[in-house]
């Protein structure tokens, strides 16, 4: 574009523009002319003459009671204001275009996404990347519902751009660029003065992934964008203050050094006091800091006044406030560490009162047991004795009297009975929770299993579990064997552990 590849030319013709339509009284052209003027003289970093023009518009605006003139003077000076980092006022302007942009339904609908743009770029650069994001997101929801109601196809790179912008100060370095270089060709091709931004960022992300030769391509295209179009003016001195960084990380150390004062130069010539270009701007700004420090001056001599009449008072006050936190603090503190030691000494006598109850209880256990198992000795015994009885009387069924001799065997097996629900009845007592256990986790065993289960805990082994039960030894071991299958056993597992450990 003439604008930014030859700026003098286009300044020339922007002023015939003007001259022209203030003999033909063309007032709406005399305001388009005056704010494109004011806009390219803000890309040159000419901040003086663009802040002069866009006022000189605004008021015009305002007389012919244009909306769509004053949004464009609106999203101008706060362009304007977010160079030299006045934020405050830059959305205010944006805002007031978005204002107007959302009454008037005449003015184009892509006017107020590019001040929502604008507002997005401006919290990036306040490190509100939140706020940010929440405004590119509105741009794209604008756009749609544009896009929608037009059927017009639209391009979001320069939103994609900023959102890529928002993953490299989020430090997503490698999410940065896979968003960002696939839009590089469209900016080269269509957009080639804003690779002074993008191509900015991309040597950013370069750098910081110390990545430092593709940093510095980017760095260099970027500057060759801004230095071809005279655009960007503002971004030229942070641009070579990092090639200096990089140069200087790369061992280019004279290098490094010549760009460091080109950046210190760009610096001055568009911020510095010295600027002739800005020297209005900046005697605006003065005005304007002068008259805030005069208030401020007022404001702090009434109130220290006011300080001044309160101060006995307020001192007295902080004393008693003092006094009285300090007695509370220490009231606190004490009845905490009476608490803490009374809590201490509470929690070791119940730890020692439960230590005792437990061992209370496992040598109440321990002596129930050694009688029950006395009590099984005891029984095994009877069997013993009993099985001598009835072998003798088998043996005499020989004789006459043989029903008198039935009559005794079936006594002493009645009595073998009750010896064992003896022995159980005593065993539940002593070992209460095991039956429910083990009916609760293996529910189809047998009556017979639960007596096995019984003598396995109690430690008997297969002989004395055959006297016991009145069987030979061989239907022991059969019977423990289907029961290890009952319970699931492998021959790796043990038995007499895994009874022990039930109930």
């Amino acid at each position: 574009m003439l604008k930014f590849l030859q700026p003098d030319s286009a300044i020339s013709l922007y002023q015939y523009a003007i001259s022209e339509s203030i003999k033909s009284k063309d007032s709406v052209f005399w305001v388009k002319s005056l704010t494109s003027l004011s806009y390219l003289y803000a890309h040159n970093g000419n901040f003086g003459h663009a802040y002069d023009g866009y006022w000189n518009a605004l008021s015009l605006a305002n007389q012919l009671e244009d909306d769509l003139l004053r949004v464009h003077i609106y999203n101008g000076l706060g362009w304007l204001y977010s160079f030299y980092e006045r934020n405050k006022l830059s959305n205010e302007y944006f805002d007031q275009a978005i204002s107007i942009c959302k009454n008037n339904e005449s003015i184009d609908q892509y006017i107020l996404v590019d001040n929502y743009y604008a507002k997005a770029t401006i919290a990036r650069k306040s490190g509100d990347i939140e706020q940010a994001r929440a405004y590119l997101d509105t741009c794209i929801l604008q756009k749609n519902s544009i896009i929608e109601a037009t059927e017009e196809r639209n391009d979001n790179s320069f939103i994609e751009a900023e959102y890529g912008y928002l993953l490299y100060e989020d430090e997503e370095y490698d999410k940065a660029l896979d968003r960002l270089l696939p839009l590089d060709e469209f900016f080269t091709r269509y957009q080639h003065s804003y690779l002074v931004i993008f191509h900015y960022f991309i040597g950013n992300i370069y750098q910081k992934k110390n990545q430092l030769q593709k940093s510095e391509q980017f760095y260099h295209s970027a500057l060759e964008a801004g230095m071809r179009h005279k655009s960007h003016s503002d971004l030229l001195p942070i641009i070579n203050n990092e090639l200096s960084k990089v140069k200087l990380k790369m061992g280019k150390t004279k290098e490094a050094y010549q760009y460091l004062l080109k950046s210190k130069e760009l610096n001055e010539r568009q911020y510095g006091s010295r600027s002739n270009n800005n020297k209005k701007f900046l005697e605006i700004k003065d005005q304007y800091r002068k008259e805030q420090e005069y208030q401020k001056e007022l404001q702090q001599k009434r109130e220290l006044e006011r300080l001044t009449q309160e101060s006995k008072i307020n001192y007295l006050r902080n004393i008693i406030f003092y006094i009285t936190i300090s007695a509370l603090v220490l009231v606190v503190f004490f009845v905490y560490r009476n608490l803490r030691n009374k809590y201490k000494a509470d929690k070791k006598f119940f730890i020692e009162k439960q230590k005792m109850e437990e061992e209370k209880i496992k040598e109440v256990l321990e002596i129930k047991n050694k009688e029950l198992t006395a009590s099984v000795l005891q029984i095994i015994q009877h069997e013993e004795t009993l099985a001598e009885i009835k072998k003798e009387l088998t043996e005499l069924k020989k004789e006459p009297d043989a029903n008198q001799i039935n009559k005794l065997s079936k006594k002493i097996n009645l009595n073998t009975n009750n010896n064992w629900k003896e022995f159980e009845a005593r065993f539940v007592e002593v070992n209460g929770n095991f039956y429910k256990e083990l009916h609760k986790q293996f529910p189809k065993l047998t009556q017979g299993d639960q007596k096995i289960c019984a003598l396995i805990k109690l430690n008997f082994d297969s002989k004395g579990m055959a006297k016991l039960l009145g069987i030979s030894t061989e239907s022991v071991h059969t019977t423990r064997y289907r029961l290890r299958k009952k319970l699931g056993l492998s021959r790796q597992d043990n038995l007499e552990e895994f009874i022990s450990n039930i109930g």
